[in-house]
C-alpha cells in the first residue's frame, strides 16, 4: 500500500479529517502524473482504500472538510459509485451526508446514478435532496427526458420533473411539457409554459393563447412573452386582438410584457393599442415609459404621428413625471432606423424645440434632444443645436456640440465662428459658442 494512503490511515484514526483529504488529494495527483495510472486504477486494494477513506471524511468531518473532499470522488470517477450509491440508499444515515453524496453522484452521468436521482423524486426524501436530484436529471441533458416524463404521471413528483425538464435545452421536452400546461399545480403550469417560450412548434401558439386568460398572473405572463416570439404570424394568429387587452391587466408586469410584445409585432394597429394605453391618465409612469418605448420600435408613419401626439400632451402624467416621458419619447424619435422616417423625426423635434413646453426647461431634455437630432443625422439641425449653446448648463452645450460633430463637423464650426463675430448676440450664446469653437478646436487636433 502506498506510504500516502498509509499515512492518511493514521490521520484517520487521529480524527484529522483535514489531514486525510490531503494525503488523499496527494494520492491522487501522483497516480494521474504518472504516464500509466495502474498503480491507481487497477491496484484494488488501494483503491478500495482510498473510497472508504473518502467516505470517512464525508461521515465525521465538518462541513468544509465534506465540501472539499468532493473532488476526490470526482477524480476516482466510476467506481465510485456503488458505494456511494448505498450511502443514499440508507435512510439511517445523517442527512447532510447524504445530502453531499447527492452533491457528488449528480456529476456522473451513468444509467445507475440516473435511476437512484429518480427514486429521490419520487420518494418522501427531504425536499434539498429531491431538488439536487431534479437538478441532476436536468444536467443529464437529453438522456434525463424518458426518466422526467415518465414522473410527470405522479402527482408527487410531477413539479419538480416539470422545472427539470425545463433546464433541459433540446425540443424533445416539448411533448412531455405539453402535457402539463393546463396542470392544477399553478407552479407546474408557470414552469411549462414558460419553458415552451423559448420553442417555435406549431403546437405551442395555440397553448400560449389558451394561457392567456389563466388565472395566474405569472402564467399569462410567460404566455405573452411567448406569443412575442411568433410577430411573423401576428395575421394568422390575430395577435394584436388578443394582446391588447393585456395591455389593461390587473397585473403590471403583464401589461408591462403586453406592451413588449406589441412593439415586437410591429403593426399600426399595434401601434393604436399602445397610443390609447399612453392617453390615459391613471396608467402608471413605468408603464407608460416601456409603452413609448415598444411604439418606438415600431417604425411606421402612424407610429411616428403617434409619438408626435405625445410629445405635445401635458395631461399625460402627473407634472412631476412629465420629463420623465418626455425624454422617453425624444430617445424613441432619435433612435429611429428608418432612413424614410428620420427627417420627419428631425421636424417634429425642431418643431418642439420652438414650442413652449415646460419640459424644455429641463436639462436633461435638452440633452436627449441633442443625442436625439445628432443621431437622426439632418443638417437642418443645426441651427437649433446652436439655440442650446444658450443655456447655461455646460453639459448642455458639450451634448450640443456632440451633436454638431455628428451632423457636419466643418459646416458646424463655419457657422460658429460666423457668429461669433456677430455684435447682436447675447452674452449667454457668445459664451456658448466659444465653448463650442474651442471644443472643435481641441477634436481637430486630435
Amino acid at each position: 500500500m502506498s506510504n500516502l494512503l498509509e499515512q492518511a490511515k493514521i490521520a484517520a484514526q487521529q480524527q484529522n479529517w483535514s489531514l486525510v483529504s490531503y494525503y488523499l488529494q496527494q494520492f491522487i495527483s501522483e497516480s494521474n502524473s504518472k504516464k500509466t495510472t495502474s498503480t491507481f486504477q487497477n491496484d484494488n486494494v488501494d483503491l478500495d482504500a482510498v473510497i472508504d477513506l473518502g467516505i470517512e471524511v464525508l461521515e465525521n468531518g465538518d462541513f468544509q472538510e465534506k465540501w472539499d473532499i468532493d473532488k476526490l470522488f470526482k477524480q476516482i470517477g466510476k467506481p465510485a459509485i456503488s458505494p456511494l450509491i448505498e450511502i443514499l440508499k440508507d435512510r439511517d444515515i445523517d442527512l447532510e451526508e447524504r445530502w453531499f453524496v447527492t452533491r457528488i453522484l449528480a456529476k456522473f452521468n451513468s444509467e445507475e446514478v440516473l435511476e437512484v436521482m429518480g427514486n429521490i423524486i419520487v420518494s418522501s426524501e427531504a425536499e434539498d435532496l429531491q431538488e439536487i436530484a431534479a437538478d441532476t436529471l436536468a444536467n443529464f441533458g437529453e438522456s434525463g427526458v424518458d426518466l422526467l416524463t415518465n414522473l410527470l404521471s405522479k402527482p408527487e413528483s410531477r413539479l419538480l420533473a416539470t422545472k427539470a425538464l425545463a433546464k433541459i435545452n433540446c425540443i424533445s421536452i416539448i411533448t412531455p411539457l405539453l402535457t402539463v400546461v393546463k396542470d392544477k399545480n399553478n407552479d407546474v403550469r408557470i414552469a411549462a409554459i414558460s419553458a415552451l417560450t423559448n420553442y417555435s412548434d406549431s403546437r405551442i401558439p395555440l397553448v400560449l393563447i389558451s394561457a392567456l386568460k389563466d388565472t395566474v398572473a405569472k402564467v399569462r405572463k410567460a404566455a405573452v412573452i411567448g406569443l412575442a416570439g411568433y410577430a411573423n404570424l401576428q395575421k394568422e394568429l390575430g395577435l394584436v386582438k388578443l394582446l391588447q387587452p393585456l395591455l389593461w391587466d390587473i397585473n403590471f408586469e403583464v401589461s408591462q410584457q403586453a406592451a413588449i410584445a406589441l412593439g415586437k409585432i410591429g403593426t399600426n394597429s399595434a401601434a393604436t393599442g399602445l397610443f390609447e394605453l399612453l392617453k390615459t391618465a391613471t396608467v402608471p409612469i413605468f408603464l407608460k415609459i416601456d409603452a413609448v418605448r415598444a411604439l418606438g420600435w415600431i417604425e411606421t408613419q402612424v407610429s411616428l404621428e403617434y409619438l408626435q401626439n405625445l410629445l405635445g400632451y401635458n395631461f399625460l402624467v402627473e407634472e412631476d413625471a412629465r420629463e420623465q416621458i418626455v425624454n422617453e419619447i425624444i430617445r424613441a424619435l432619435g433612435k429611429l432606423e428608418n432612413p424614410e422616417l428620420k427627417p420627419q423625426a428631425t421636424d417634429i423635434l425642431i418643431e418642439f424645440i420652438a414650442s413652449s413646453n415646460p419640459s424644455l426647461e429641463s436639462a436633461c431634455v435638452k440633452k436627449s434632444l441633442a443625442l436625439a437630432l445628432g443621431y437622426l443625422g439632418n443638417i437642418h439641425a443645426l441651427d437649433y443645436l446652436i439655440q442650446l449653446l444658450e443655456y447655461e448648463d455646460n453639459s448642455v452645450r458639450l451634448h450640443s456640440v456632440a451633436a454638431m460633430k455628428q451632423l457636419n463637423l466643418e459646416k458646424a464650426y463655419q457657422k460658429l465662428i460666423y457668429l461669433s463675430g456677430q455684435a447682436t448676440l447675447n452674452s449667454q450664446l457668445k459664451t456658448g459658442i466659444a465653448i463650442a469653437i474651442a471644443e472643435m478646436n481641441k477634436f481637430n487636433k486630435i
